[in-house]
């Protein structure tokens, strides 16, 4: 957690330090820039963006992003192992090389051969466990930084491809001064990062008509988040299958002991699948169901109904992005839209066998925590204590402006950020109780209208939502022999 909270840190001064250069002369974005590579709630329209400036958007994307930051921990983590590892071999030899010694000086000849050799076979057999155990997670590191490689190179040109053949989406993007390599590297980054951000103000609206384009952009989500843990099952399967090397086998078969949290076993990774999809399908016959003939659905046919419903409700759990104006639908898939941004990806609704946990509610034995670690306050309590704060640092806006800035929104917009996802109800000039002629409609969210102590209070939301997957754990103190000293082994085996 504590690499992965300071790399976070950093990022985020870096992203603090370009945006700064990049916006010099401009009004940089009042949230931190976090927000632009995580919770796409942004206070700025993004076609103010300079296709410079989209670039180096496109690179904290990449830096930001789940997989990413994950990929960058198993590295690090694997560079220690590997040099822990090969302290433990040089210990290894000398501590054998004296036993071998005492063994040779002081004992009978033939009792203390076979005691030797058999202890000599334990230790042969855990040093090539461990060799075994380390060469698959350097095997795994490499599978993770393959798969981050591909999905983005494949999500960018599947974009390409589709711009190349609709020409209309092409002089949309020539219109606006969006290179049509831009709006692809960006877009796919975007999705499989589940940033939520598009370099156009109407976010992926352009394609509401466009249905074989939203269809192939809804797996360059899934995959970048949600399905990552079966997908990466999968990739590994595969590849084992293709090259039958046993580290493959080893990896699927102890995801444990490998120690990376987006390794599953079999069982939960065919939960996740099946969570994921159930919460989509309930999601889109909510959609088809209250919103068929609403106004966010207006001059579509079923079948771009259908789709879009789809997109959407597979966007809402992280990614972020918007087809429709998700301010005008009913309050029924407002609050199954809320309820969905707070379950994390890792969420199950399946048990495993002999299992009736979820894969987030997982614990180790509470006699095994530290005191302090039982205080700690749970993540709905602290979503309650922000959501306080936020009404009161909004309380006068929520008192001029009551439709624009209702308890709901104020909600909505906390779990958003939460979840990491940016969804937003908006504001609009229209729900003013008092009309102003100076009131302009932005395509940005509700936060861009909130005071710098309410942007505050997102921001550590946002924080929290980032790291509600993390977990402390104790480092384990260095053992050269897991399975025991030569001495005891040796007592073992001459007593039996």
């Amino acid at each position: 957690m504590w690499t992965h909270l300071s790399y976070s840190t950093l990022h985020i001064e870096l992203q603090n330090l370009i945006k700064l250069a990049a916006l010099a002369g401009d009004q940089a974005p009042v949230i931190n820039s976090n927000t632009l590579t995580v919770s796409s709630m942004a206070t700025v329209e993004m076609e103010d963006f300079s296709d410079p400036q989209l670039w180096v958007l496109i690179i904290l994307m990449i830096l930001g992003g789940e997989v990413f930051t994950s990929m960058l921990g198993l590295h690090f983590k694997n560079a220690r192992a590997n040099t822990d590892y090969a302290r433990q071999r040089r210990l290894a030899f000398i501590s054998r090389d004296i036993e071998s010694s005492d063994v040779f000086n002081n004992s009978s000849q033939n009792n203390m051969e076979g005691i030797q050799s058999e202890a000599t076979m334990t230790d042969n057999q855990v040093q090539e466990h461990k060799e075994v155990n380390q060469n698959s997670r350097n095997i795994l590191a490499h599978v993770v930084a393959g798969y981050f490689i591909a999905a983005i190179v494949c999500g960018s040109v599947v974009i390409v491809i589709c711009l190349w053949i609709d020409s209309n989406t092409r002089d949309l993007l020539k219109s606006k001064d969006i290179k049509m390599w831009t709006f692809s590297a960006f877009t796919a980054i975007s999705s499989f990062a589940n940033c939520g951000f598009t370099p156009v103000n109407d976010n992926m609206a352009i394609f509401r008509n466009k249905p074989t384009f939203l269809l192939l952009i809804i797996p360059q989500i899934l995959v970048g988040n949600t399905l990552f843990a079966p997908m990466l099952r999968l990739s590994i399967w595969a590849l084992g299958k293709v090259s039958k090397r046993k580290e493959y086998a080893y990896i699927l078969q102890h995801p444990k002991e490998i120690g990376y949290r987006h390794l599953q076993t079999h069982k939960n990774s065919v939960c996740l699948v099946l969570t994921g999809v159930l919460l989509i399908l309930l999601q889109s016959m909510a959609l088809c169901y209250f919103e068929s003939d609403s106004k966010a659905f207006e001059g579509m046919k079923w079948f771009q109904k259908s789709v879009v419903s789809v997109f959407q409700s597979a966007s809402s759990r992280h990614a972020g992005e918007t087809v429709i104006n998700i301010s005008t639908l009913s309050p029924p898939i407002l609050v199954i839209f809320a309820l969905v941004m707070y379950l994390p990806s890792s969420t199950s609704f399946f048990s495993t066998f002999g299992d009736s946990q979820t894969l987030t509610d997982k614990k180790e034995s509470p006699n095994s925590r530290a005191t302090w670690e039982k205080f700690v306050i749970t993540k709905p309590a602290c979503l309650a204590i922000f959501i306080v704060l936020a009404c009161i640092t909004e309380r006068k806006s929520m008192s001029a402006d009551p439709l624009n800035f209702s308890i709901f929104s104020i909600i909505f917009e906390v779990i958003s950020a939460y979840g990491n996802v940016g969804y937003s109800l908006g504001y609009s000039c229209d729900k003013l109780l008092k009309p102003d002629a100076t009131c302009r409609d932005a395509s940005y969210g509700l936060v861009g209208r909130w005071s710098d102590e309410g942007r505050m209070v997102i921001i550590l939301v946002m924080f929290l939502g980032r790291f509600k997957t993390s977990t402390l754990k104790r480092k384990k103190n260095l053992n050269v022999h897991p399975c025991g000293s030569p001495h005891q082994r040796a007592a073992e085996v001459a007593g039996n």
